[in-house]
């Protein structure tokens, strides 16, 4: 047992000390014993105290109506995309980094005199079909890394189709859009 020292300020530590110690070790065992207030416990430190934490954690519910209102718009929206552009669809070959496309068998676009006569009979078709349209190439790069198409050849595709709204679609995330 401890003996009480003759001093009155190390009198007065000596079971502060003592108490400090217990209230610690309460304190480590809090985590393990769970509250009577239901989901949140004592042990959860991310649990909601009280029903004003609750209401700012929890997005207010959205109305069915207004859920129905959103997909309408995004379908008009859509809608209205496919009806005024003419998406065209290129592919970059990943052997060579060569640019081709399928009507209805493959064809490639070996220089830039062949990519004006393909923009130009797309446009007449385009334009036969109504006016309002706008042409959009959409460049598919290959899936697997290859090493091509070489940076050469993208600035090149682009100095080509200058004329015309396009895109390249990139796996790797370097998304590139050019707009006449």
């Amino acid at each position: 047992m401890i003996q009480m020292p003759r001093r009155s300020v190390t009198r007065f530590f000596i079971p502060l000390i003592d108490v400090m110690t217990l209230l610690f070790c309460i304190f480590l065992l809090m985590p393990m014993v769970k509250g009577k207030g239901g989901p949140a416990s004592v042990g959860n430190p991310t649990a909601p105290e009280s029903v004003g934490d609750v209401a700012r954690t929890q997005p207010a519910p959205v109305p069915e109506q207004e859920l129905q209102e959103l997909a309408k718009i995004r379908t008009e929206k859509i809608q209205e995309l496919e009806k005024r552009l003419a998406i065209r669809i290129l592919e970059i070959d990943p052997d060579n980094g060569r640019l081709f496309y399928y009507d209805p068998d493959r064809k490639e676009i070996p220089n830039e005199a062949a990519a004006h006569a393909l923009i130009q009979r797309q446009r007449q078709a385009i334009e036969r079909q109504g006016p309002g349209r706008e042409l959009y190439y959409l460049f598919l790069f290959p899936r697997q890394v290859t090493g091509f198409p070489s940076e050469r050849q993208v600035n090149q595709y682009n100095h080509w189709f200058a004329e015309v709204a396009h895109g390249m679609d990139n796996p790797r995330g370097q998304s590139q859009q050019k707009l006449p």
